[in-house]
């Protein structure tokens, strides 16, 4: 196990933008910080290590998007999610007290905003590494004197060489650390639906994937549910086609080392296209979000799935544990993942990047106790991650399961390992460059609807790209 999750984590570079939730928003907190006497030499200075008077309880706020937690210890509800975070943390960290809230990620950063140009920001972050990061990172605190501190100077040792590589691309100094990792791009099935409705096996091939897509709408059924409402979701299905139809462009053009109007660079454009104008993405496709309006269909909180296919990412392996009161309901759908067809006979590429990181408000007058948060996140709760929470370890000696898997969740933690340890990878879900990133939106937009062709999608694309400085 531990080979294949270190196979999982090999890669060249890695940006993220994690999976979305709903609107609301959650916090939690908890009463149970009862003082503790320290005797260590802390203590005797009057102060511990987060920088507190002995006996006071030293309040940090925590805010990031859903999902970014995992499916911690099957919760899967907001509520219950950021309350069991918040008191497994405060019960095992007397002296800090932590309120926790999660929200969709558009809303996370809409609100970082505005608390930031208030004064009010959170103390520790949820930050995707890439963009986000470079975007916040003024505001953020450098860490690595920290985690200098905590393993010494070869700290960096301890993780994955793909769980750093695109936040030290912000810079020498380190402003966020990764918790967990994924793989996206991928398809989930219900086989039993898709067989119930025509589809003997799932689709091989970007053709049969169309002939599918007719035979369930055909029966009445959705085809696949894409939120094309989502940034993310359309980052990563394009992103998973262009690496799909030519893996080394896809990384030169995000990098600016290649032209945007390249052959391949149209011809993956026309096929992001033929998603709506063949109709393998459900109709309305632009005005859905995957989290929770899509999702919903695929699993309810009782288990029942109605839709044959979402595209989501290797996160949704939690909702294969056992221990989820709606398993045995959800399980029995014959729930699969799969990549990409192939198109044009190459093979579908994944994407393998950091799911989250976290950073310190630089501002926080609480600094150290922020960082005891992070360092939880980020080291502490590996086994965690591992143990079912549908991400893989950052560590480089990444800790092996302790709880037994099912067999649907081994096959579909295989099936995702096989697919990120093969050549067909790239480390990103999306463009260092924000303008990059709001240029492709906007074009994978005006393609969904029909007001743009794929060559000038591409020509947009070039324009924009010329004008940032490397």
């Amino acid at each position: 196990m531990k080979r294949v999750i270190a196979m999982l984590l090999t890669g060249a570079m890695v940006m993220s933008l994690a999976a979305c939730g709903s609107t609301d928003t959650t916090s939690a907190e908890t009463a149970d910080t009862k003082e503790t006497a320290s005797q260590s030499t802390a203590a005797a200075q009057n102060t511990d290590s987060t920088g507190a008077a002995d006996g006071e309880v030293v309040e940090i706020t925590v805010q990031s998007w859903q999902y970014a937690l995992g499916n911690y210890k099957g919760f899967s509800e907001d509520s219950e999610l950021t309350q069991a975070i918040a008191d497994e943390f405060n019960a095992t960290h007397p002296g800090i007290h932590a309120t926790v809230t999660i929200m969709r990620q558009e809303d996370h950063y809409n609100a970082l905003k505005v608390d930031f140009a208030a004064g009010s920001a959170p103390d520790v972050i949820g930050i995707a590494p890439g963009a986000d990061l470079e975007q916040y990172k003024s505001q953020l605190a450098p860490m690595a004197d920290y985690a200098s501190a905590e393993w010494g100077e070869n700290w960096q040792d301890q993780f994955t060489d793909a769980s750093f590589t695109t936040i030290t691309l912000s810079g020498d100094e380190i402003y966020a650390f990764p918790s967990a990792m994924s793989a996206s791009g991928t398809i989930w099935y219900n086989n039993k639906l898709m067989t119930e409705n025509g589809v003997a096996a799932f689709p091989a091939t970007w053709e049969e994937l169309t002939q599918a897509a007719q035979t369930l709408r055909g029966a009445k059924q959705i085809p696949l549910m894409f939120g094309g409402k989502d940034n993310w979701q359309n980052y990563d299905m394009f992103i998973a086609i262009l690496a799909t139809i030519n893996k080394d462009l896809c990384n030169d053009v995000f990098s600016l080392d290649a032209e945007w109007t390249e052959s391949d660079v149209v011809k993956a454009f026309s096929y992001y296209q033929k998603l709506f104008t063949d109709g393998i993405v459900q109709d309305g496709a632009l005005s859905t979000t995957i989290y929770n309006e899509g999702y919903s269909q695929w699993k309810d909180d009782d288990g029942n799935s109605t839709i044959p296919m979402i595209f989501n990412g290797s996160w949704d392996l939690g909702s294969l544990k056992a221990e989820n009161s709606f398993y045995e309901n959800f399980s029995s759908n014959d729930i699969k993942v799969a990549t990409l067809p192939s198109i044009e006979g190459k093979e579908g590429a994944v994407l393998t990047a950091p799911d989250v990181a976290w950073g310190i408000n630089a501002a926080s007058p609480n600094q150290e106790a922020a960082w005891e948060f992070v360092k939880w996140m980020c080291y502490d709760m590996q086994q965690s991650v591992v143990d079912g929470l549908g991400f893989f370890s950052v560590l480089k000696d990444a800790p092996s399961p302790t709880v037994d898997l099912t067999a649907d969740y081994k096959a579909a933690y295989d099936t995702i390992s096989a697919a990120a340890a093969s050549d067909q990878t790239v480390g990103f879900r999306s463009s260092f460059y924000t303008k990059i990133n709001d240029e492709l939106f906007d074009q994978l937009q005006l393609l969904g609807t029909g007001a743009a062709t794929p060559e000038e999608a591409a020509a947009a694309m070039a324009e924009a790209a010329a004008g940032i400085s490397k």
